[in-house]
């Protein structure tokens, strides 16, 4: 029989006893369960026990109680595999197993607070792990909808990762790094020694038709003859090609757009319709044949081996292409480029030249018009710096005296 006092004489309440190895317990029946939980000392047994009445009051689910972040993580991104495309889950899975999955993943996520998560994402960004303020974004956006899941679920109470982003960007002051569009004078440059180049012949087609669309790569990677409508002088947007890994091999795959409003119609410039109209003769010259990508197989950009591009091929020749650009001119050097710079540099023209956000949203593919406003404000506020640079000893020109 149980007794009723410790060993030091003080009494119990119901449902506790001393177990025969001196450690004590507390029992009760919670939803037809019995439940019991144990400690070393009374005093920490009825915390415990506090903690526990505490959590059935709030309404969490007990049972769920002792799950890591770990297994709420996995239950989370196995749901995800159902709604996300392949490249995205991965994405997602990458990094939870590289900063989060060995360390914070492994504690009880109803125990885990809010200055943990936060000293978790000071320490990624310390000296000794130098992860970029960006990256620690990305990842943010990866584990916040986690421990929301388990708010869903009635594992914890509230969100302890809501906020900190915010908090540790304004306490650091440091900034994400944005891509920078080209200038105007850079554009030039650039565009005007490939065009001149006789290296690059495959991919300059390809080049103006990023430069000239703002289409992301993947989307241009994947454009087929039968989305150019050169009678109605439009394109159409619709999916998207991706390299990654399947089965332990690396191979292409056809996916949906970025988002639902990524599916779009873009008008033709003169200078991308008349890229196209190029390589379309190109490939027709060189006898090209179209290879076979998940029943796919009318490209408009094809590599000289008759392959998809993937987006490394084509970042190595434009890297190529301000190599040399750089080592003939020295004292005039292009910055060093991505595809999304040219995007990006699209997108800048495009806001410095309308004001119709809607357009600029559809013709970008953006699905929060939030991200349109932002470029949107960077863009103009280089437009003001640059205005006022160009009137730079012209305004009072005629009182300028030697």
């Amino acid at each position: 029989m149980a007794k009723r006092t410790d060993s030091k004489r003080r009494k119990l309440n119901n449902g506790e006893f001393v177990r025969s190895d001196g450690m004590y317990a507390f029992r009760t029946v919670i939803d037809g369960k019995r439940r019991t939980i144990y400690s070393k000392s009374l005093s920490e047994l009825r915390i415990k026990e506090e903690k526990l009445l505490e959590n059935l009051e709030k309404g969490l689910d007990i049972d769920k109680q002792k799950l890591s972040l770990n297994d709420v993580a996995d239950k989370y991104l196995e749901s995800k595999a159902k709604s996300v495309q392949i490249t995205t889950l991965r994405t997602m899975t990458y990094y939870y197993d590289r900063y989060v999955r060995d360390e914070l993943g492994k504690k009880k996520i109803a125990d885990i607070k809010r200055s943990q998560i936060k000293d978790h994402y000071l320490h990624l960004i310390s000296r000794e792990n130098r992860i970029s303020i960006s990256t620690l974004i990305r990842l943010d956006t990866i584990l916040k909808p986690m421990f929301e899941s388990a708010v869903y679920d009635d594992i914890i109470l509230k969100n302890p990762a809501k906020g900190i982003i915010t908090e540790i960007k304004n306490e650091s002051r440091e900034t994400p790094k944005k891509v920078s569009a080209l200038t105007e004078e850079q554009q030039d440059d650039f565009m005007s020694f490939l065009m001149s180049s006789s290296k690059h012949e495959g991919v300059k087609n390809l080049i103006v038709f990023l430069l000239g669309t703002g289409c992301r790569i993947g989307e241009a990677l994947a454009l087929q003859w039968s989305d150019v409508n050169f009678d109605s002088n439009f394109i159409s947007i619709n999916q998207a090609v991706a390299y990654t890994k399947v089965d332990g091999h690396y191979k292409h795959l056809m996916k949906r757009t970025k988002s639902e409003s990524g599916d779009r119609i873009i008008p033709m410039l003169k200078e991308v319709r008349e890229a196209l109209e190029a390589e379309k003769l190109r490939q027709k010259n060189n006898g090209m044949i179209q290879p076979d990508l998940d029943g796919y197989n009318d490209f408009v950009f094809l590599t000289i081996r008759n392959t998809v591009y993937t987006r490394e091929n084509v970042l190595t020749q434009i890297k190529q292409v301000v190599k040399e650009y750089n080592k003939l001119h020295p004292d005039n050097e292009l910055p060093d480029m991505s595809t999304h710079q040219l995007r990006h540099t699209f997108t800048t023209r495009l806001c410095r030249n309308s004001d119709d956000l809607k357009a600029i949203q559809k013709i970008l593919g953006h699905k929060d018009i939030s991200t349109t406003l932002n470029i949107y404000a960077d863009a103009t506020e280089d437009g003001i710096k640059e205005s006022m640079q160009a009137l730079e000893g012209k305004m009072f020109k005629n009182n300028n005296k030697e």
